[in-house]
């Protein structure tokens, strides 16, 4: 019988609960830990937390216990995009340790060259010392902006340019700081917010950018970032709050790579709070790919088909991308390893309706 992979979820967020049930449900796969940042969490049974039940492991909100336990990978899945530098902290300490990460916890870390040598050489150190892999993983960026583009790659003579869309309706994300605060959603259209600048789109998406160029075999010259926002002529309603007639109510922005003096390669993200917003953009629930080249492709990837919560069944998926990885990242030779390193992600074991154990 094949020894099951001791894992360690760290935070229990909206992707992080996703994590866990499969995780415990997982026939390869065992769950010994998890680390939460709630105090009224801390000493409660991870299951309960998650909304499984009770599965026998006892969530704690103290690092240093994490840090001691036998366990052969980390599910890292702390917000880390609000404090990187924190999270680097976290995520050396583990691997020093010995224990293999795959993180969702920010985004630059799918290709951690993006955001410069400093991170490369302290993941680096950190795999050398515990003999361990790191990967960083995601949905979108993370498979859509990568996984599918390098695996369509293989079919063409050409590419004149490759586009890479996400598209989202947000009505039901219920984080106010980043809907608000960070987006601009239920601003008045000239007012500048954090989405804006080119420096903090590029944390997100010159990651999957780089990673494609290097997968590709190409050079990029420059970057352009833009921003389209639309307003609404009416109040809505949404999760994370109320949006004012007047005011931002969908937006679309992306980050382009320059090769060779042309956009060769773009990731947008149009995302609504409702359908009828912005009609006269793209619209739909998903991830879609367009190339223009030798031959011309479009691919469509649809999520929450059956009418779902698209915001979470995005996280389920989040979520189910760094659970597969687990079983190559932690059979990977020690080191960071993007997707251009690791075999294929399978869901192995998702035809299997047989509950954990059986």
């Amino acid at each position: 019988m094949t020894k099951k992979l001791r894992v360690i979820q760290w935070a229990t967020g909206n992707v992080g609960s996703h994590a866990v049930a499969a995780v415990h449900e997982h026939p390869d796969l065992e769950l010994v830990g998890a680390r939460v940042y709630n105090a009224e969490k801390a000493g409660r049974d991870v299951g309960s937390i998650c909304g499984i039940g009770p599965i026998g492991v006892t969530a704690t909100d103290d690092a240093d216990e994490i840090i001691a336990l036998d366990a052969d990978c980390v599910l890292y899945m702390a917000e880390g995009e609000w404090n990187p530098p924190v999270a680097l902290d976290d995520v050396c300490r583990l691997l020093a340790s010995g224990k293999n990460v795959v993180s969702t916890a920010v985004t630059a870390w799918i290709y951690p060259h993006s955001v410069g040598d400093e991170v490369v050489a302290r993941l680096q150190a950190a795999c050398d010392e515990g003999g361990t892999s790191f990967h960083g993983t995601g949905i979108q960026p993370g498979w859509a902006a990568e996984v599918l583009p390098l695996t369509m790659s293989g079919l063409f003579r050409r590419v004149d340019s490759l586009l890479v869309q996400e598209l989202m309706d947000y009505s039901t994300y219920g984080v106010p700081f980043v809907l608000f605060d960070v987006m601009g959603f239920g601003k008045p259209p000239d007012e500048k917010v954090p989405m804006d600048e080119e420096a903090v789109g590029g944390l997100s998406f010159k990651a999957p950018l780089m990673l494609l160029a290097d997968g590709l075999g190409a050079t990029i010259d420059d970057y352009v970032w833009e921003r389209q926002v639309a307003v609404t002529d009416k109040p809505i309603e949404v999760k994370a709050g109320r949006i004012e007639a007047g005011t931002v109510a969908a937006q679309r922005f992306s980050y382009t790579a320059i090769i060779e003096g042309r956009r060769a390669l773009t990731v947008e993200h149009i995302t609504r709070l409702g359908a009828e917003q912005a009609p006269d953009w793209p619209n739909g629930r998903g991830w879609k790919v367009t190339v223009e080249g030798l031959p011309s492709m479009v691919l469509e990837s649809r999520i929450a088909t059956h009418g779902e919560d698209d915001t979470d069944q995005g996280c389920l998926g989040t979520a189910m991308h760094a659970v597969h990885a687990i079983a190559p990242v932690c059979a990977a030779e020690p080191g960071i390893r993007t997707f251009l390193d690791l075999p294929t992600i399978v869901g192995r074991g998702v035809l299997s309706r047989k509950p954990a154990g059986g």
